[in-house]
């Protein structure tokens, strides 16, 4: 993968990748002045860096404290 294939999976700027590879932290290889990312390292990688839980249902619906403010499009009390 190139830098901007890796920056669209990841949903984050090239900026961010290039800064992350120039740290040496995130996986990646060279060939000459090109740079290339495995999908599997990047895979990898993310789930060491994965901070806390997942719903044991899969969704990937963020867990809602009461306490929460609700900023967009969620109304309380209505249902």
């Amino acid at each position: 993968m190139t830098s901007q294939e890796v920056s669209r999976y990841l949903r984050c700027s090239v900026t961010t990748v290039r800064r992350l590879v120039g740290k040496r932290e995130m996986p990646h290889f060279r060939l000459g002045k090109l740079v290339r990312f495995r999908r599997s390292e990047i895979d990898a990688w993310l789930n060491l860096h994965h901070e806390g839980e997942l719903p044991a249902d899969g969704s990937r619906e963020p867990l809602l404290h009461p306490d929460q403010l609700f900023l967009f499009a969620r109304e309380v009390g209505r249902g």
